[in-house]
């Protein structure tokens, strides 16, 4: 397959739209994902099990009642599987759509960690005035009774993996599903609307909720990052707020509660305080959408200018250049 780049002056949703590509490739491509997607998932959720059946922490009987403990191996098996759409994600769209990977992280093909940087300063203190209370019980609660082994590692899997799961959400939802559902629309407004929509259902959809207003509270998540990746032209800040969004709120969780309680995503699990976090994510997008573009120079659609990693300094002279 020819190797292309996204075509200058496209967004990042753009990136894989072509008049001439025929439906079938974006079909076949999306066919291939949910294949391999499933294939990993069953591998390490079967090598998961076969640990903790020999190390005594699940037994058959449980596992054939369906009553299967989330336990640290359990748990590091599900973020491995998320986390592995990234390079499936990277891939795919190189072997489908002839667009190397890098082109996945930017309409820049690269990771601009100044932007990351400098949301991360108005980002990071929200979250903590939002999960303030849980972290000050939890810390509270490990001084006062020592944690067991079992929570200690999955307070370590949670930091070491979860933003790596997070990471594999927005490369594979705000990624390449938006992107290849987006592909079949040569028109801007077209592509986002289809590409948003759909993988903005499929992700309440695979979070299994039950509870309308846990569904409610996805597709709000959802939605919000893919204004945000349309905003910036990349994936940076949806994967930082992604990332502390699950570990700030899962760590506590594990502390006070137990991973089962907080994976309950039943009718009446959530109920009307789901409405916090919906606040909290459209603050913080609505913050996004008008701070990013006049406070970063940040760049929403695919230049002329070869890639190189630049300073941030070199980055702000490079654009007041071009607006020159």
């Amino acid at each position: 397959m020819r190797v292309q780049t996204p075509a200058v002056g496209r967004r990042y949703h753009e990136a894989l739209s072509e008049p001439r590509r025929p439906w079938w490739v974006a079909t076949l491509a999306l066919l291939t994902f949910a294949g391999l997607v499933v294939m990993v998932s069953v591998l390490l959720s079967f090598a998961a099990l076969e640990i903790d059946l020999r190390l005594g922490l699940s037994t058959l009987d449980s596992v054939a009642d369906g009553s299967i403990v989330i336990t640290p191996t359990v748990f590091l098996a599900n973020n491995l599987v998320l986390a592995a759409l990234i390079p499936i994600s990277m891939l795919l769209q190189w072997a489908f759509f002839g667009v190397r990977p890098r082109w996945m992280l930017s309409v820049t093909g690269a990771w601009r960690w100044h932007l990351v940087r400098r949301s991360a300063l108005f980002i990071v203190p929200i979250f903590l005035l939002y999960t303030g209370g849980g972290l000050a019980l939890a810390t509270v609660s490990l001084i006062e009774q020592p944690p067991s082994g079992t929570t200690i590692a999955l307070l370590v899997m949670i930091v070491l993996t979860t933003p790596l799961q997070a990471a594999g959400e927005e490369f594979g939802f705000r990624g390449f599903l938006t992107r290849t559902v987006g592909s079949w629309s040569d028109r801007p407004g077209v592509s986002f609307a289809l590409g948003t929509a759909t993988a903005s259902i499929v992700f309440a959809l695979v979070h299994l909720a039950a509870d309308p207003w846990l569904i409610a509270y996805y597709l709000v998540f959802a939605v919000s990052m893919s204004l945000i990746v349309r905003a910036t032209g990349g994936l940076e800040i949806a994967v930082l707020i992604h990332a502390l969004n699950n570990v700030l709120l899962l760590g506590p969780a594990v502390v006070l509660s137990s991973l089962e309680e907080s994976f309950d995503r039943g009718v009446g699990s959530a109920g009307p305080l789901a409405l916090v976090p919906m606040a909290v994510i459209a603050i913080i997008t609505l913050i996004v959408l008008r701070w990013a573009p006049r406070q970063l120079d940040v760049r929403a659609t695919r230049t002329n200018e070869a890639v190189q990693p630049v300073d941030d300094q070199a980055e702000g002279d490079e654009y007041e250049h071009d607006r020159s």
